[in-house]
């Protein structure tokens, strides 16, 4: 009798460390807000330099089999606090006239998750939107869409406008203002399905809300 005590101990802690193993944990677990921000960090933003990913950021589009658009976005964070940078590339023949880069700051708790559209375009096609259901479309890359809850500006924009070939008042021009749409490019369409679910997950976790309709 005075060893059964022990042995009922001992299937107790062995049921108990079964209940809480990691399998058990990992069902239904969801990543926390600094685990998905830091993936979407480490997988879209370029890390190319310390050894990491090479980046998702970019759009590109060709003409007649040439590049003649290309585009790249980066985001940095604070919590929910979040900053985008979208550039013209002025190497790109398509902005040897003209460049712009944009500057977005916004809390994604002011995000509608359901706002949250990825748009797909054949780069091979001249950028055609997908949408138009032409054969043979390849649709490899595209943008990622959000705005604010019922479209309020509450994001601020500091826009950027140079006209390389001009001079003095004329070479450029800065703006800034309030908004309630950005954009993410994309270079991989599949990887943009991935990272729209993580964007709609930290933009619940911030406290986001659909808008009223």
């Amino acid at each position: 009798m005075k060893e059964s005590v022990p042995r009922a101990r001992a299937a107790v802690a062995i049921i108990a460390a079964s209940c809480w193993s990691p399998l058990s944990l990992a069902q239904g677990a969801q990543p926390t807000l600094s685990e998905t921000l830091a993936w979407m960090d480490s997988t879209y933003n370029p890390h190319k330099d310390t050894g990491g990913a090479w980046g998702h950021g970019i759009e590109e589009i060709y003409s007649n089999g040439k590049p003649f658009k290309r585009r790249t976005s980066t985001f940095t964070y604070d919590g929910c606090q979040m900053i985008l940078h979208a550039q013209d590339d002025p190497t790109a023949p398509l902005y040897s006239d003209l460049y712009t880069s944009r500057i977005y700051n916004f809390n994604l708790r002011d995000i509608d998750p359901n706002s949250v559209k990825i748009y797909s375009y054949d780069p091979q096609y001249g950028g055609l939107s997908c949408a138009s259901n032409q054969r043979d479309m390849i649709c490899s890359v595209g943008e990622i869409e959000f705005q604010t809850r019922n479209q309020e500006p509450l994001m601020g924009e500091d826009f950027h406008i140079v006209w390389p070939k001009l001079k003095g008042t004329e070479h450029e021009a800065k703006e800034s203002k309030k908004t309630f749409v950005a954009e993410f490019y994309m270079d991989d369409i599949k990887y943009a399905d991935r990272f729209a679910k993580a964007f709609r997950h930290v933009i619940a976790l911030c406290g986001g809300k659909p808008s009223v309709f």
